[in-house]
């Protein structure tokens, strides 16, 4: 694990008052749940996580997801220095 994926944890766990062992443990549980998700478009995004199929460890996943909402926010400012150019 990542000295970055250890701080996030660290930061959770002490905002809500557990641990980092049980911030990771329930994030992998979602994971997990997610990639059981018969949703088709929930299908697409985890063939994008894991093209192997295989479950992403939480640096993987904290990654992906990371580089997916900087990429959002770029588009959505794009967006707006259009329409208001």
């Amino acid at each position: 694990m990542t000295e970055k994926t250890r701080k996030i944890l660290e930061t959770i766990a002490a905002q809500h008052g557990t641990t980092p062992e049980n911030v990771e443990h329930e994030m992998m549980e979602a994971i997990r749940a997610g990639m059981a998700s018969p949703d088709p478009h929930a299908q697409a995004l985890w063939k994008q996580i894991c093209p192997d199929g295989k479950e992403p460890d939480l640096d993987t996943f904290l990654t992906f997801m990371a580089n997916r909402v900087d990429m959002m926010q770029s588009t959505q400012e794009n967006r707006k220095k259009k329409y208001f150019s």
